[in-house]
């Protein structure tokens, strides 16, 4: 019986190691071009689904990093079909899960429209939209993030994140406590906003400009 689960835990180990090291790796730009072919994008993919949550985790952030590199790595992270599986997975999984898919996605994203239509086409918006009622602000800054960074490419985009129903979960975001999420929330107001009047309307009716209007007096740089 010992002997079966050492078998077992030698390999959750391995696993283990092996998804930390990738994450780590995948920090400097030096290794990014060797990562890419030994071919970890098939190897972390399954990994996405492992039993161990902080395997999954490390998955995740794993593939943010590589996907936030460079656009043919983000394609990558399309091709391979690994978004539907993020997607899932926001829903059911932990709040330290939910923060490394929203950064996945955010990290696609941010390259190109069409990287981020593929995110939105993965069923992605109402998943992100879900997460900004998270009770942790940590999921929440990181949806916002993901949704600010769809937007920002065109209107059509934007529109799409309206539909979603972010604005006004945007809004509740920008009255937390939170520095970060605040000045996140706002710049992902901006993002949705700033293409056309009626995207700013949208905003606007959703009663984000008496939340807005004060963080102007705000003596956080960033925030104003």
């Amino acid at each position: 019986m010992r002997a079966v689960l050492q078998v077992f835990e030698s390999y959750q180990k391995a696993r283990v190691n092996f998804v930390q090291t990738v994450a780590e790796l995948a920090t400097r730009p030096q290794n990014i071009e060797a990562l890419q072919n030994a071919g970890v994008m098939q190897l972390l993919r399954p990994l996405l689904l492992d039993n161990v949550p902080s395997i999954q985790q490390s998955a995740a952030l794993a593939l943010g990093r590589l996907a936030n590199y460079n656009d043919e790595l983000a394609e990558a992270v399309v091709s391979n079909e690994i978004l539907p599986q993020l997607v899932y997975s926001l829903a059911e999984q932990n709040r330290f899960y939910k923060k490394a898919a929203a950064f996945v996605l955010r990290a696609v994203a941010k390259h190109s429209p069409q990287l981020a239509q593929a995110v939105v086409d993965s069923g992605a918006l109402d998943a992100l939209v879900g997460c900004l009622e998270e009770f942790d602000p940590g999921v929440k800054e990181a949806a916002a993030w993901a949704l600010g960074y769809i937007a920002r490419h065109n209107g059509e985009l934007a529109q799409t994140v309206v539909d979603a129903g972010a604005v006004p979960l945007l809004v509740l975001c920008v009255q937390e406590p939170e520095l970060t999420l605040k000045r996140i929330s706002a710049s992902a107001l901006s993002d949705i906003s700033k293409h056309s009047p009626e995207l700013a309307q949208a905003v606007v009716d959703a009663g984000a400009v008496a939340y807005l209007a004060p963080l102007i007096q705000s003596p956080d740089g960033k925030l104003k």
